[in-house]
């Protein structure tokens, strides 16, 4: 799940309560091969938050370090021609790109 706020902050929350470790990749982090990590609320969501600026991003969350899995809660998803699938995410405003920072 994906909530935009107004102000370019975007927090990504993903259900994944058996898995050890959660990452955030995407075209905003160069898709980083283990993904940004993410903090587990002790519910089974994973947590992080990342200010982006304006424009539309592609992304997929690492699970355990190997299984990148797309977001079908986000804005949309695409098709990478091999298979797997991609979330989409669009920001409208004018924060700053910052990075990720666990929620």
């Amino acid at each position: 799940m994906v909530t935009r706020h107004e102000n370019g902050m975007v927090e990504f929350a993903y259900y994944r309560p058996g898995a050890r470790s959660v990452g955030l990749t995407g075209d905003f982090n160069e898709w980083e091969s283990g993904g940004r990590g993410m903090r587990m609320d002790g519910e089974g969501w994973w947590r992080a938050r990342l200010m982006l600026r304006e424009g539309e991003y592609r992304f997929n969350y690492v699970v355990d370090g190997v299984l990148r899995e797309a977001d079908f809660a986000a804005f949309g998803v695409e098709g990478c021609g091999d298979g797997e699938w991609r979330s989409v995410v669009v920001v409208e405003g004018i924060a700053e790109k910052v990075g990720v920072k666990a929620a």
